[in-house]
Order: C-alpha cells, then sequence, then structure tokens
C-alpha cells in the first residue's frame, strides 16, 4: 500500500509502529507457526532514511528509527513471527511526492547489496534519464523497478492511468533485461477497471521479457475488485501478484484458481505491518478501520492485532478454501519470488529425472500412457512430471515454467489447460458429490447435447476413456450384427479386438505386424487371445481397393469398418462416401473413431466436415477437456444392441465426467474453435517452412495445421528431433515432432516459440553438416514407437 500522509485513494493514513503484544503472539502460535514455513521470503517491504523522505513526513515512516536498515526489518518482523521471520526479500524505498529518489534509491542499494540472499527495486519515475537508470540498475545491481501513481503529474494521483506514472522506456529496459516492475495499481476499480486490464495486458505481450508484480494482490483491498477482473490476465505468462496488506482472502482466492501458487508471493508490507488495523471489503469499495479510531473496548469479542498478522490469516485461509497443499504453500513463500529472482531456492524440489528413474522400478513401462513416456521425446532430459498446467503453460515437478508446443495433453485439452467454465463444472459436482448409489442428470443432458448436434444419431453410451469406448463400439456393432470380423484403418487403442490384427495366423510363419503404417509399429499382442487371430483386418486410408480385397475374402463376416474419418490427411475425393457405400451393401457398420480428431476440424467432429455419417461415432480426449468421458452414439438400430450384450462398470456412473463434458461441449458450440487452431497450427507450419529454408535443414510438414506434423528428411531423423526438444527445453518450450494447437494458444506464443527455434535450427544445421547430431544431445535418442523400457 502506499503509507502516505497525502494519500488520496482511501488508503490507511498511519499513525504509529505497534507494540507487539501477548495476544499478538498467542494468535501466530496457534493459527500461523505452522502455517508459515521457515526460511520464507517477502516480496515487498521497504527500507528508507527519514531524511530522504521530504515534507511532510508520513507519520508511520516517522514513527520508526531514522534509518529503516535490513537490520531493523529483521528486529520488527522477528518480534510478531517468532521462528519464521523470512530471511530474504525484495525491498525497495518507501515512497512520498516530495522523494529524494537518488538518495533514496542508494540507500537501499547498500542495504541490498549487503545481503546476498535478498533483492532491491529502484524507485522510477517518468522524470528521471534512462540511461542514468539503466546504468543504475547495472552497477547497483537492482532487479527491477518500483512505480508509484504518486510521481504523476497531477495533483489527485488516485486517478491517473499508469501511463502517466511509468515510462515507456521502464518497458523497454525490463522486457531487455528480464527485469521486474511492480506496480501499485490505482484508479477506484483496481483490476476491475477496464483501462487497467488493458494496460496490463498490452503491455505484458508487447514486452515479454519484463515480469510485472502487482502489488496487494492486484491491489485488491476490495477483493471483489481482483475477483472482477483477474480473467483479463488469463494466459499472460509475466504477469505475478505479491499478498501485502491484503486482509480478506477473496483476492488471493482468485489468483490462486486462476494463476497458481507459483505466481503469488508472500509480501508483508512491512513497515505497513506494523500497525493495529485491516482493510475490509465495504460495497465497491474498501475501508480501512483506523480511520474510523473505533474504540474497541466496547467490543465483547474484538481486539485488534497486527495487520501483518491480520494478512498472513486472510492468506491461510485462502489456501484452505483452495485446497493447497504444504508443497504449495511453500510455492507462496519460499520459492516463487525466489525462483524469479534467480536466488538460490532454500527448500530444493524433487528431482524430476530421479523421480522417474524410480518409477520406472516399480511402474512396468514408467507412465501408463506410452505417449506420455519421456523417452518418446528426449530421454533423460524430457520432464516426465508437472505441478501445474494453466493455458498452454506447464510447469514442471521442479518449478519450470515451459510453454507446451507439443502434444496438448495429447489432443485431450483442446480449450486449453484448466479451462476455468470446464474446472468450475467439475468443482461443483466434486463438492455436491461424484459418486452415490444414484447417478447424475448431467448423463442425460450430455446425451440430449451430443444427439442434437448430430440429427443422424438416436442413442448414447458413456464410459470413462478413449480406448475402452472404441471397444464398447465395436461389441455393440458386433451385437447388432452378428457377426465378428472388423475391417480397421488406424489407430484405435490398446484393446484385444484391435491388436489382434498383429497376431499370427494359421500357417503364418511368424507374427503379424499389420498395424505398422497405422500410427504406431511394434505394437506387441503379447497377451492377446490367439483366437482372436483373423478377426481384425487392416486397410490403409484412402485405399478403396484394400478394403475392397478384404471385403472380397470376408464380406459376409465383417460386423463394421473401423476408421477414423481423417486425422493428418484429408480423404481423397468419394472414399469415405465409397466406405459408407460399402457398410450399406454389406449391413456392416460403419464406425468412426473421432477420438483424436474431433473437434478439431469440425464442432461435432470431422465426418461433419466431409459430410459422411456413420451409423456409430465415438467421442473422448477433447470431449471433457481433459477429464475423463467417452461416449458411443449411434443410429437406433445399432445402439440397441448394446441392451443384448453385457456392457457396464461402476466407474461409468461417476460424475465428474458427464459435468466437464457438457460444459466442454456447450463452450465449444460457442467458440469457432476450429478457425482459430487452423489459424495458428498454420502460422506453425509455415514458421517450420521457412525455418527450414533459412538453415537448409531438410524439413517435411505432412500435417495439417488443427495437428501439424514437423519431420526431418534425414537419416538421422530422430537424433535431430530428439536434439530439438533437447535445446527448446532449455529455451523454455515443450517442443517435439507435432504440434497440437489449443484455444489457449496466442499469436505471442508462436512468435516466442519461432524465435527459439530459429536459434535452435542454426545449431541443428551445424549439427548435420559437422556430423555429430546424437553427439550434441547430452543424452539418449528418442524412441519411434512401442519399446521395453530397461
Amino acid at each position: 500500500m502506499n503509507p502516505s500522509t497525502n494519500t488520496s485513494d482511501g488508503e490507511r493514513n498511519p499513525y504509529v509502529w505497534a507494540t507487539v503484544g501477548e495476544n499478538d503472539l498467542a494468535i501466530f502460535s496457534r493459527h500461523l507457526k505452522n502455517f508459515v514455513p521457515p526460511d520464507s521470503f517477502d516480496a515487498h517491504a521497504h527500507l528508507w532514511r527519514v531524511v530522504d523522505l521530504g515534507t511532510p513526513t508520513p507519520a508511520l515512516a516517522a514513527a520508526g528509527p531514522a534509518e529503516v536498515t535490513r537490520h531493523v526489518y529483521d528486529e520488527r518482523v522477528a518480534q510478531w513471527m517468532p521462528e519464521r521471520c523470512p530471511t530474504g526479500g525484495l525491498f525497495f524505498p518507501f515512497p512520498t511526492r516530495t522523494l529524494n529518489v537518488d538518495g533514496a534509491n542508494d540507500f537501499l542499494a547498500a542495504q541490498v547489496q549487503a545481503d546476498p540472499n535478498s533483492r532491491g527495486l529502484m524507485i522510477v519515475t517518468p522524470h528521471q534519464d534512462a540511461a542514468t537508470v539503466e546504468r543504475q540498475v547495472i552497477d547497483d545491481g537492482f532487479a527491477g523497478f518500483k512505480v508509484y501513481h504518486l510521481f504523476a503529474d497531477r495533483q489527485d494521483t488516485f486517478f491517473a492511468p499508469t501511463e502517466e506514472f511509468i515510462p515507456e522506456w521502464a518497458w523497454e529496459m525490463a522486457d531487455q533485461r528480464g527485469l521486474v516492475i511492480m506496480l501499485h495499481m490505482v484508479l477506484p476499480r483496481a483490476l476491475a477497471e477496464p483501462a487497467n486490464q488493458i494496460y496490463i495486458r498490452q503491455h505484458c505481450e508487447r514486452y515479454p521479457g519484463a515480469r510485472l508484480i502487482l502489488a496487494h494482490a492486484a491491489r485488491g483491498f476490495c477483493g471483489r475488485h481482483t475477483v472482477e477482473g483477474i480473467d483479463a490476465l488469463r494466459g499472460l505468462d509475466n504477469v505475478f501478484f505479491d499478498t501485502s496488506a491484503v486482509c480478506e482472502p477473496e483476492a488471493f482466492e482468485a489468483i490462486l484458481k486462476t494463476f497458481g501458487p507459483t505466481r503469488l508471493f508472500f509480501g508483508a508490507d512491512f513497515c505497513v505491518t506494523e500497525m493495529r488495523s485491516r482493510c475490509v471489503n465495504l460495497a465497491d469499495g474498501f475501508l480501512w478501520l483506523d480511520e474510523l479510531r473505533p474504540d474497541y473496548s466496547k467490543s465483547r469479542f474484538a481486539e485488534p492485532t497486527l495487520l501483518g498478522i491480520e494478512s498472513l490469516l486472510a492468506l491461510k485461509q485462502a489456501c484452505t478454501n483452495q485446497h493447497l497443499t504444504d508443497g504449495d504453500v511453500e510455492e507462496v513463500f519460499c520459492l516463487g519470488a525466489r525462483r524469479l529472482l534467480g536466488l538460490p531456492l532454500i527448500h530444493s524440489k524433487p528431482d524430476v529425472q530421479a523421480v522417474y528413474r524410480e518409477a520406472k522400478q516399480i511402474i512396468p513401462g514408467g507412465t501408463q500412457l506410452l505417449s506420455k513416456r519421456p523417452e518418446m521425446f528426449a530421454p533423460d532430459q524430457w520432464p516426465a512430471y508437472y505441478r501445474e498446467a494453466r493455458g498452454c503453460e506447464v510447469i514442471d515437478t521442479e518449478g519450470r515454467r515451459f510453454i507446451d508446443m507439443s502434444l496438448g495433453g495429447i489432443l485431450a485439452c483442446l480449450l486449453g489447460y484448466s479451462d476455468p467454465d470446464v474446472n468450475a463444472a467439475v468443482i461443483r459436482r466434486v463438492n455436491l458429490g461424484s459418486m452415490s448409489t444414484l447417478q447424475t442428470t448431467d448423463e442425460v443432458e450430455l446425451a440430449k447435447l451430443l444427439l442434437e448436434i448430430h440429427p443422424w444419431a438416436h442413442n448414447a453410451r458413456f464410459t470413462r476413456a478413449g480406448g475402452e469406448t472404441m471397444a464398447v463400439a465395436v461389441r455393440i456393432a458386433r451385437a447388432s450384427t452378428g457377426r465378428e470380423k472388423v475391417a480397421i484403418c488406424g489407430y484405435h487403442g490398446w484393446h484385444d479386438w484391435y491388436l489382434a490384427a498383429n497376431l499370427a495366423e494359421p500357417g503364418d510363419a511368424e507374427q503379424n505386424d499389420h498395424l505398422t503404417g497405422h500410427l504406431l509399429p511394434g505394437l506387441e499382442p503379447r497377451g492377446v487371445p490367439s483366437g482372436l487371430a483373423g478377426t481384425a483386418l487392416t486397410f490403409h486410408y484412402n485405399q478403396l481397393d484394400e478394403l475392397d480385397a478384404i471385403i472380397a475374402k470376408h464380406g459376409p463376416d465383417l460386423a463394421a469398418v473401423v476408421m477414423e474419418p481423417t486425422r493428418h490427411t484429408d480423404p481423397a475425393p468419394g472414399f469415405l462416401e465409397g466406405v459408407r457405400q460399402r457398410c450399406d451393401r454389406l449391413s456392416a457398420r460403419l464406425i468412426f473413431d473421432e477420438i483424436s480428431i474431433g473437434w478439431r476440424l469440425c464442432p461435432g467432429g470431422a465426418h461433419r466436415r466431409f459430410g459422411v455419417d456413420p451409423d456409430v461415432a465415438v467421442f473422448a480426449k477433447a470431449l471433457g477437456n481433459g477429464f475423463p468421458i467417452g461416449a458411443v452414439i449411434g443410429t437406433l438400430e445399432t445402439m440397441q444392441a448394446a441392451q443384448t450384450s453385457f456392457i457396464s462398470s461402476t466407474f461409468w456412473t461417476e460424475g465428474v465426467g458427464p459435468a466437464a463434458a457438457v460444459a466442454c461441449v456447450r463452450k465449444l458450440m460457442r467458440l469457432d474453435a476450429p478457425a482459430h487452431l487452423a489459424k495458428i497450427g498454420a502460422q506453425v507450419i509455415e514458421g517450420w517452412e521457412k525455418l527450414g529454408r533459412k538453415h537448409g535443414l531438410p524439413v517435411k510438414l505432412p500435417g495439417r495445421p488443427e495437428a501439424s506434423l514437423l519431420v526431418f528428411d534425414h537419416p538421422e531423423a530422430a537424433a535431430l528431433t530428439t536434439l530439438m526438444t533437447a535445446q527448446m527445453l532449455k529455451k523454455g518450450f515443450l517442443a517435439g515432432g507435432a504440434f497440437n494447437a489449443t484455444l489457449a494458444h496466442e499469436p505471442r506464443h508462436v512468435t516466442a516459440y519461432l524465435t527459439a527455434l530459429d536459434e535452435v535450427f542454426a545449431e541443428l544445421a551445424t549439427a548435420v553438416a559437422s556430423g555429430d547430431i546424437a553427439n550434441r544431445i547430452g543424452g539418449p535418442v528418442k524412441h519411434g514407437g512401442f519399446t521395453r523400457l530397461t
């Protein structure tokens, strides 16, 4: 906050530093000692000399010693945070309109330079010279700038637009040097003001190298303002918040929901911490209680404590309400700000590679999904585990931030990670109860939504995963026709009915690998009953002659043709129509697997784009935007066969999946997701092509914008891709040979990705010329398909 005698924004005009009493210590001991971790870091604290403050001197500043040093800070804060006093901090001068800025910055620099565990922000005003400021940043090691509305050229600075007190050159310098800007917002409604939202978003996107800390939880003294405005900042990669002086939990909760604990930093706001007061929401504003000078002796229950303690109590409540773990709380208090400022992490996080090595000893295959194995990207370098994922940002368990320019949750999160609308529906269902002896009506609503989108379909059944959903669809097709064999094209999961395609048939000298060319080579059918041999017959996409060969030999026995309507290649003219006609002629069922491509090309699935209706369509992955749900929809004649075969599972009746899917489908039908994916994907493909030409790399691009592929036409293609992935990890990107765009990806993400890839492609070109591609990787070459891990 801005504790000045001439403030005009309704914020506290303080008086004295309170004496820490027994009640303060009792509150801290009872409520906070086990909440605040040791070795915390204070991301918002003032140090000053009274002589630099000018006149009139703020009463709270004048109440302390003539020089408030790091030692004074430690001495005072340790009194009310016993055994939990921060061991480092982000410090800056005390602001006044008549401040001797140079003297205050010099004093602050001397204090911080003597403390290797802390960093300093220098006060910057519009009247300073940019070159002089830059020299001081270099010479004194400042981590960035603290800006204040008090330095705007107007009498009532509370109404100053932000551009009046942050010079544009400060943003430019912060962008170039990776500096912090700490902003105390003004205007009456703080983050709820459109002008503030626009300014922050425009500048954070224009200057991606700058790191913006919004002080006081985005000046959330009226928590409703932060709650109302926080969504306007969603997706920004370089905005952070501190907790300083906010005494109610709403603003903290809004930040934790939207940005997570790695973006919220504990800040005490010393010396404001030292007064007995608190700020409360009041209608569409806020009130500092000491402005009323209440007589607490008249209350039967109220006894005031220090503002620093009040703020911690609010933070604890927010963390409790958001179900944060001790590790999450450590992020807020100890790790987040230190990581941002490049300070050593006192509380080290688990080594992500060590955890994965352990996992491979106790989890066969290391992961539950082949496509998430680190060996498929960059063995010993790709981070196996994440702690947070929002939009298109992923934070691994070591706290490293990555922009995901790879698989997008294996095509499961078309809206982007942690979509707020889907999450809200899920959280509501979890809080109301996700499982009981009964069912939720969400599954009825989901069935109605899907059947409305697909007029050709009349019935729906639900599962919770893609592979099992395909097994259900094939079972229904077999039950409805009384036949056993299926013709298949493409990848459809791990179940026996599918892997049977690779079983050796009687008379074969060796095991088949008919599924090579259908996405994943080397799928071993061990454990699949040999009696299923010959029941799954493969043909390739756009090859009607291959399907005709199957029909010529097995036509009367075909229960279904199972295929993706498309993946990376459009159907040739007449191909899908030809498959439809053949199924009609044979009375076989046409099953379209929309699990991967569904919703990316057209709302409701790719088959709607191509105008060919199946008998059965199958959805999963993006249907729940990361929550488990699968759907089989189909014609009445086909789907009623589900009642003649036992198809049933307990967890197909839990409530989370349908709640997520209803919210997700409704959102996808409101938005033009395919157009956005096409735009973003096209930008990436164009960038790959240009960079390939620029650096002379043999780039091939066989995919489509909505599901893009990058292939190197080189004998060591796998090594080249692995080297690219390893180098992009160092630059903060998850990247490989595929990119699945989401609604969370914006052009700025593509620009940053291609800028980093330009440098990496230069190294790849050098590696190709030198013939030492594999030696540059720093680990093994990635796997190319299903491989046993040893």
